[in-house]
């Protein structure tokens, strides 16, 4: 379980640091990205057992898998961020 819980944290920050590497953009929304990356890599991992990817097996766990998914719930992320309103609306004066 420990060993588990190392990979999960390791690969999950391995994945953050490309994210926003690859994106270039250090900003508020990283500690999000954080809690998305870890959910997105213990999600993935669970994803490979059940559909049977073994590209790359350490043990019990599927980085390959994991990774990709971590992927795409950071992108998700920044997607439904980036639709989120940036001002308030403007207040009707009378």
């Amino acid at each position: 379980m420990i060993a588990w819980l190392i990979l999960v944290v390791f690969t999950a920050g391995i994945n953050l640091f490309l994210f926003i590497a690859v994106r270039g953009r250090w900003g508020p929304l990283v500690p999000i990205l954080a809690v998305a990356a870890l959910a997105g890599t213990v999600a993935g991992n669970e994803l490979g057992h059940r559909v049977g990817v073994d590209l790359l097996r350490i043990g019990s766990f599927e980085p390959v898998a994991a990774s990709v998914v971590a992927q795409v719930a950071m992108l998700a992320t920044v997607l439904l961020a980036a639709l989120a309103p940036t001002e308030p609306p403007p207040a009707s004066g009378s």
